[in-house]
């Protein structure tokens, strides 16, 4: 059984329990992770004959509101992972259907949030990049902070700036490692991909596409994998930073009651 930390930790404690966390949620989250990824699948199929051949006007928007639809769906799925994730870190249980269902309710706020935190990066990347980078580490836990507390997304964004100040190296330096061990493994999926374009080079220079399988089947299970466990790193960290405020707070009353 998993046991969340109650005090912070050093950055590979919180990464050690940030994979600890994967290995106690992963039955949990794969298929949910699996359905996220097969839901969006296809438009890229799709959207691979589009760059082939132009569709007509009433096709392109019938496509551009299946995209929206699905991204819909998806998030469902992204919010029920989330809540899922945080289920096992405080020992909890969380059914498929409540998941989802729950996961429902927080999709627009995810949504939101998510909107939000991409453009504020975008705007302070536009101002010299820095600020990007600093916006972007403040802001980061704003899209989960909707699920796992369940706040609206501008006080999700407050929540997020809350949790990393006084952090913000530490929180960067975390986020970096995270954004390495996604990427060798997002790297072996380009390695996959390869191989297949290597198997089959007449079929791919016909089509100018990947065969279905790597859209189908290959990025799915990858994304059952990276899903889970990029949200339970996040998570391990979220609370690390949580409980890095909550002793300082709790060092604070005790010295005011002897004060």
């Amino acid at each position: 059984m998993y046991q969340r930390a109650t005090a912070p930790q050093s950055i590979g404690g919180v990464l050690d329990s940030g994979f600890k966390l994967f290995q106690a949620c992963f039955k949990e989250t794969f298929p949910l992770a699996v359905a996220a990824a097969l839901v969006v699948a296809p438009f890229g199929l799709v959207g691979q004959s589009f760059v082939a051949e132009p569709p007509g006007a009433g096709l392109a928007i019938g496509f551009a509101i299946g995209v929206i639809l699905l991204v819909c769906v998806a998030l469902i799925f992204s919010a029920a992972i989330f809540a899922r994730v945080d289920a096992v870190a405080n020992n909890l249980e969380l059914p498929l259907g409540p998941a989802l269902s729950y996961g429902a309710r927080c999709a627009p706020a995810l949504f939101v949030a998510s909107f939000l935190y991409g453009l504020a990066v975008m705007c302070g990347l536009i101002l010299l990049i820095i600020p990007g980078i600093i916006i972007g580490i403040w802001l980061i836990f704003a899209p989960q902070i909707t699920v796992i507390e369940r706040l609206g997304p501008f006080a999700a964004l407050s929540r997020s700036r809350q949790l990393v100040r006084g952090h913000w190296w530490r929180t960067a330096a975390l986020i970096t490692v995270i954004g390495i061990i996604l990427g060798v493994l997002y790297v072996i999926l380009g390695i996959v991909a390869g191989i297949v374009v290597a198997l089959n080079p007449d079929e791919i220079l016909a089509t100018g596409a990947l065969p279905w399988y790597v859209d189908l089947i290959l990025n799915p299970l990858l994304s059952g994998v990276t899903t889970p466990l990029a949200y339970s790193l996040f998570v391990a960290t979220f609370y690390d930073l949580k409980n890095r405020h909550e002793g300082g707070d709790i060092a604070e009353r005790i010295a005011a009651a002897t004060a």
